[in-house]
């Protein structure tokens, strides 16, 4: 989802010096960035990959997202009270106005809905993923929905690229996945025994990986 269909805008980063700012000192973005960035990277280390990192800390996505904030606010020094920021955070990133659907993304679905190409959603997320995409009105696209908090294991495991692949009815050898992540999509898919292209919409990835700039890309793979 995040970065192949839909993204954030404003950026994480700007949503949360956003409300920072509500609840004390004005915080830049660009200093929210890094510390964002570090934050995530440091809790990834923490789960054992290939599990749910929601179910990896008592109390699930609230805890995990909860411990995000905490160690954010102690890097940043900032003295916002965690809770009622996390509950305003929270609000925020369930509504579907803070999210952008990619200009070409329902025209290539419908495109490929059209040739009877079947499709599903394979995420690392959190259990807010499938109202959200009720609310983007991007569900009706898709066969089924693979979200990780909700089936325990997240990309890159092969196993949830597989149930995918089941639920499909269709062999993983004839399926293609797109992702924007050459780990958690690209070599996720592989070891699934599918077919993967990057989708790099920046350009940041060199050679080495099949790759397209945006979801039209997908169509040199169906002819």
């Amino acid at each position: 989802m995040g970065g192949t269909l839909i993204e954030a805008r404003p950026s994480p980063p700007e949503v949360y010096a956003q409300v920072l700012g509500r609840w004390g000192p004005a915080v830049p973005a660009g200093e929210v960035a890094p510390v964002f960035r570090a934050v995530w990277a440091e809790l990834n280390e923490l789960h054992p990959p290939g599990l749910d990192r929601y179910q990896h800390l008592k109390g699930g996505e609230q805890e995990w997202w909860g411990e995000f904030l905490r160690r954010v606010l102690a890097r940043l020094g900032h003295p916002a009270p965690w809770r009622p920021v996390l509950a305003e955070l929270y609000e925020a990133f369930s509504q579907p106005s803070l999210w952008f659907v990619f200009p070409e993304v329902r025209r290539v679905l419908d495109g490929l809905r059209q040739r009877g190409i079947p499709m599903a959603v394979v995420s690392n997320w959190d259990s807010r993923l499938p109202e959200l995409l009720d609310r983007l009105q991007l569900t009706p696209y898709f066969a089924s929905v693979h979200v990780s908090a909700l089936e325990g294991v997240e990309k890159p495991a092969a196993e949830i690229f597989l149930r995918a692949a089941a639920r499909l009815g269709v062999a993983p050898s004839a399926c293609l996945h797109a992702g924007d992540s050459p780990l958690d999509d690209y070599r996720g898919a592989q070891s699934a025994g599918m077919r993967a292209v990057l989708v790099d919409r920046l350009g940041l990835f060199l050679n080495g990986y099949a790759r397209v700039k945006d979801l039209e890309g997908l169509y040199d793979y169906f002819r």
